[in-house]
């Protein structure tokens, strides 16, 4: 049963992109969130180590990931 949960991690952004046959990784998704290229997620806390946390918000990043796939797209 997939997680429903109303956040994601870097690492779930991650596996869904691949499984939608999007090449990325979880260094690039976060320089992603944080330049703004990647408009489902914010920095939420920048640690004294200079450690990032993320919000990632699964109904924006689904939304996101429907507008960039064709309309015919079926997840590999």
């Amino acid at each position: 049963m997939p997680d429903r949960t109303p956040t994601m991690t870097l690492a779930q952004v991650y596996h869904e992109l691949r499984a939608a046959g999007i090449k990325s990784s979880p260094q690039r998704i976060a320089a992603g969130i944080e330049s703004g290229a990647f408009p489902f997620g914010e920095v939420s806390f920048v640690g004294d180590s200079g450690r990032r946390s993320f919000l990632i918000w699964r109904v924006d990043f689904e939304a996101w990931l429907e507008s960039k796939l064709p309309k015919n797209h079926q997840p590999q």
